[in-house]
């Protein structure tokens, strides 16, 4: 028996979103989380950044981003123990590079050069990455 495919996720300005998912590939994970974000003026370029890149991911000193730093997947306590991170603190995301259900993250190009060293960062073939236009911003 075939096992399931891979989904492709989008990124984007709501315009481009909805087209994707007219076409059929909006989905939602077991966990409820979408593959696909549509991108408006009060989307926070962390939030962006969030959600294409692999979560634990932070930015320290440096250069004007910083270098990446993996955050711990447990917090300290006082006592030198260690202790889950748990909510509301620490929501839980999985950015779109880090689901094993996503095959290709299709993102517009101006979107792409807002999170420029996250993209660049990536080097596995899979998910591959495709920068796509959008209307308000011509392919370039």
């Amino acid at each position: 028996m075939a096992g399931r495919g891979k989904l492709i996720a989008v990124m984007g300005d709501e315009d481009t979103v909805t087209g994707f998912l007219l076409g059929g590939i909006g989905e939602l994970d077991k966990h409820r989380r979408p593959n696909f974000l549509v991108v408006e003026k009060e989307t926070s370029l962390a939030e962006i950044e969030e959600t294409f890149r692999v979560p634990g991911v932070f930015r320290g000193s440096g250069d004007p981003r910083g270098p990446e730093k993996r955050v711990p997947p447990h917090w300290g306590a006082h006592d030198g123990s260690f202790v889950p991170l748990t909510l509301p603190f620490f929501p839980v995301r999985r950015g779109f590079l880090a689901r094993e259900d996503v095959g290709m993250i299709l993102i517009s190009q101006a979107l792409a050069e807002q999170i420029r060293p996250a993209v660049a960062a990536h080097a596995r073939a899979l998910p591959a990455v495709l920068e796509i236009p959008s209307k308000d911003h011509p392919y370039d």
